[in-house]
């Protein structure tokens, strides 16, 4: 993206991918998130074999999706970890094939959406991992997620809202989220798409969505396309959006942007929000921080290594991770030992 001086924009997201360990926390309250699953290894079965573990989701038996960007492929397993089937993804700029994988959506009976930035377009795919049809955006997106009933929730500004919600044939349904205010230290940029919302956003798969303000700790929560509540927290590992001015080769300037990442999951009336940290130089690991809210009042925190992006029925956390240098997806239980 260019603005008026013809500078170029070049986005860098926040974080790495790191190996959790449980940590054991002592407030009033023990909190401890115990690991029961793995799935990864780093050498033998190429099914298990991860070269990036680009997202996670789950459908509505529970099953894992695993997105491997690097690999331009979705992995499947059951709920035990058992291999199910692998669903590559053909790489190029054709109609059914995509070039520059930027998220997925996983709806209750198996069936994928995914959003092809380069082609601008939404491809859906069968359980069997077969196209069934794709069709193009009118604007730019930034995420994709399972809605509701089979429907896709699409972040990107268009008419002065972020969220619209299609159907699997490509038809607009409605759409919602006013944009969040540009700070005046950035009005040069006022008009420009990514400072109006996050490049991120949780859905918890029953019509409610989270949507993070790229420039301060505050989530809105929407249901059914209403605004619900807010969560105004406070973190050190929260740093809003921030632009620099980077000289690259033969002297031209570039813009590099740093977004915020935070991931919100949603397990009965308990939120976990996740805040991603930023890497460390010469630091092999890098923190994260889980706060836990219940009734939008924070009631504990803790750091963590690694980076959850899904959640079951059960309340247990599925981690992107490393191990020994290699990618692994975790799961975990969280235990208390007082009244959570």
């Amino acid at each position: 993206m260019k603005n008026k001086k013809n500078l170029k924009f070049s986005t860098i997201l926040l974080g790495m991918i790191f190996l959790f360990s449980a940590v054991v926390l002592s407030d009033e309250d023990t909190i401890s998130l115990t690991e029961d699953l793995s799935i990864g290894i780093d050498y033998g079965d190429e099914n298990m074999m991860f070269g990036s573990i680009s997202d996670i989701q789950l459908d509505g038996e529970e099953n894992i999706y695993i997105l491997d960007g690097k690999k331009n492929r979705i992995q499947v397993f059951d709920s035990q970890g058992g291999f199910l089937r692998s669903i590559l993804l053909n790489k190029g700029q054709g109609p059914e094939e995509v070039s520059m994988l930027l998220g997925f959506a996983v709806h209750p009976d198996g069936l994928i959406s995914i959003y092809d930035r380069a082609g601008n377009k939404v491809l859906n795919f069968d359980e069997k991992g077969s196209c069934q049809n794709y069709f193009k955006l009118e604007f730019q997106a930034f995420d994709i997620n399972h809605y509701k009933d089979g429907q896709i929730a699409i972040l990107g500004f268009n008419n002065d809202q972020g969220i619209h919600i299609y159907n699997r044939k490509g038809d607009r349904l409605f759409s919602f989220a006013e944009p969040f205010s540009v700070p005046s230290k950035m009005s040069k940029y006022k008009d420009a798409p990514f400072t109006k919302f996050p490049l991120k956003f949780s859905s918890t798969g029953d019509g409610t969505l989270f949507i993070l303000n790229p420039h301060k700790y505050e989530i809105f929560m929407y249901e059914e396309g209403q605004l619900k509540g807010e969560i105004n927290g406070k973190s050190d590992f929260f740093r809003p959006l921030s632009i620099h001015s980077v000289k690259g080769d033969g002297g031209r300037q570039y813009m590099s942007l740093i977004f915020p990442t935070v991931s919100v999951l949603m397990h009965e009336d308990i939120v976990f929000v996740i805040i991603r940290g930023i890497p460390v130089v010469g630091e092999e690991e890098s923190k994260s921080q889980m706060q836990i809210y219940k009734n939008q009042k924070l009631i504990h925190t803790m750091d963590i290594q690694g980076f959850p992006s899904a959640i079951d029925s059960k309340g247990r956390l599925y981690f992107s991770a490393s191990e020994e240098g290699f990618p692994v997806m975790k799961r975990f239980i969280l235990e208390a030992s007082g009244d959570f």
